[in-house]
């Protein structure tokens, strides 16, 4: 899939594949602007009702090649097993098998890097369960060998090309890759000082993240608005070295007129009402912004469902190609 983009001073070529390939090795990685899939995994499938639950339509192959590199993953145990789940809602991918998908992908774009963001989804865990979950996910981390990135608050794209940068909000154990998140909350502020410690050194990265996910009315849809347009700006304001976690993502209806329920339309919803505003605001300043994480990445009209019959126009694609396209036209 081949994009030109068009900057003040030149032409840009790139894959979405492999749209690393064109950015030079000695780029800060919190410097660059990199689109993301809010539980990704649920675009493989649910089991579950129809019209819960879901949050992407497309693969997590899929949402590779239209560009996506950033994937919200969020295992659970299972008797003794590692499936992704939404909730208490179980995906059809094991956490296993979303690695392989990574690592696969990883092989044949070598230029690449990957960022799982990593959360216990505890809901449907009994004591026993939660009890495993540490080990586990930290085993299937140091599974990955080489392939599994060393967290240093400074690195460089040089320094992963190839591999999976692991930022996990619950602590695991048995490796020391990756880099445990604290300072994270939902509060439609955000928060402008969480932190990134790196579980190989200890050393520590400042991180302003947004993920305020339930702008169920006007006003609620509002301060969604104003704080996704704060994190933008403070995404360019901020020193290279800080990281910026910005979620477009969440549902902005209630069910059945009272109660506020993760809906997939109310999710389609959201995405049609918040993308193109966001959209326009990247077409028309190209700086950097940071990871944004949101629903249906990748495709820009999706079919309605139970709750809703006609389809929505969310923008997901062109939204995913304007975030990459903020890499060719600004600087950090």
């Amino acid at each position: 899939m081949q994009l030109i983009v068009v900057s003040s001073s030149f032409a840009q070529g790139y894959d979405t594949e492999q749209w690393m390939k064109e950015l030079e090795d000695e780029m800060l990685v919190s410097s660059l602007s990199i689109p993301g899939a809010h539980d990704a995994a649920t675009g493989e499938g649910l089991y579950s009702l129809p019209g819960f639950g879901g949050t992407q339509s497309l693969g997590l192959d899929e949402l590779w090649d239209c560009g996506v590199r950033v994937f919200d993953l969020r295992p659970a145990v299972n008797d003794t097993l590692l499936y992704i789940y939404h909730g208490r809602l179980r995906t059809k991918m094991s956490l296993t098998e979303a690695l392989s998908v990574l690592s696969a992908q990883l092989d044949n774009y070598p230029s690449e890097f990957a960022i799982v963001l990593l959360r216990e989804e505890s809901d449907s865990e009994n004591e026993a369960e939660r009890a495993l979950w540490p080990s586990l996910v930290g085993k299937s981390i140091h599974d990955m060998g080489e392939r599994a990135a060393v967290f240093s608050p400074d690195m460089k794209l040089g320094d992963v090309r190839g591999k999976v940068i692991f930022l996990t909000r619950s602590s695991y154990i048995g490796t020391d890759k990756g880099a445990y998140v604290s300072g994270w909350n939902h509060s439609a502020d955000g928060a402008v000082d969480a932190c990134i410690t790196s579980y190989t050194n200890g050393k520590t990265a400042r991180l302003q993240v947004q993920d305020y996910y339930a702008p169920t009315d006007s006003k609620k849809r509002a301060a969604k608005k104003s704080v996704v347009n704060k994190y933008l700006a403070m995404a360019h304001d901020a020193p290279a070295e800080v990281w910026t976690i910005n979620f477009l993502s969440g549902y902005s209806t209630t069910w059945l007129g009272c109660t506020s329920l993760a809906t997939t339309s109310g999710y389609k919803r959201n995405a049609e009402w918040l993308h193109p505003y966001v959209l326009e605001r990247l077409k028309n300043d190209k700086r950097h912004v940071g990871i944004l994480m949101m629903d249906y990445a990748g495709v820009d009209k999706v079919g309605g469902g139970l709750w809703h019959w006609k389809p929505f126009h969310v923008c997901g694609k062109e939204i995913v190609r304007a975030v990459i396209d903020c890499n060719f036209n600004s600087v950090k």
